[in-house]
């Protein structure tokens, strides 16, 4: 596919429109808009407390006009700030819960037909209570303790009685059980050459 010239059509502080003249594969030219961010990284952040507890929020959004259960994320947009800090900063602000350590599982798109926006899945570890949390400026964030454990069960029944749930939580669920389960392996071969 043969890219053309690209265009702003539209921005704000948050968002550009980008306009894309390209050849398809069908030898034809045609044009697409997509969505800019000034810096496209956003972290989401899965944190567990020592007692196997997720702080989940349910947050207004006002492209929905609606209360949706989310993790906590943000985006990159503090100069000089590690993606790490900006996670770790996220997850106090919006839940009160500070995390001990933090693990980046991975980085991928969001809505590649849409946006150039990077999710950056984290899972935070050793979490404890510091603040009433609830977001910070216009954000309006209640926030629930789950069991780790029904975490994927619970919000699956939210969604399915009509309660919005964003779907990246149900793959965060997955790449923090393998991340678990991988340091479990790590743990029990390190006892194991002790034991040696």
């Amino acid at each position: 596919m043969d890219d053309k010239d690209a265009k702003t059509v539209w921005h704000c502080p948050y968002w550009r429109v980008e306009a894309r003249r390209f050849t398809g594969g069908d030898g034809e030219e045609h044009m697409w808009y997509s969505a800019k961010r000034p810096n496209p990284e956003v972290v989401n952040i899965l944190g567990l407390t020592n007692d196997g507890l997720v702080p989940v929020i349910r947050q207004w959004r006002h492209p929905l006009q609606a209360f949706v259960w989310e993790l906590p994320a943000g985006l990159c947009d503090v100069e000089g700030e590690a993606m790490t800090q900006t996670a770790l900063r996220e997850l106090e602000e919006e839940t009160g819960y500070r995390g001990q350590r933090v693990l980046h599982l991975m980085r991928g798109t969001v809505t590649p037909g849409l946006s150039d926006e990077m999710f950056n899945a984290f899972l935070a570890l050793g979490l404890e209570k510091v603040s009433e949390g609830g977001g910070v400026g216009s954000e309006q964030i209640e926030v629930e303790l789950v069991p780790f454990a029904t975490l994927f069960d619970v919000m699956l029944d939210r969604s399915r009685q009509g309660e919005l749930v964003d779907s990246k939580v149900f793959s965060h669920i997955s790449l923090a059980i393998r991340m678990l389960e991988e340091l479990n392996r790590a743990l029990l071969r390190g006892d194991q050459e002790e034991e040696e």
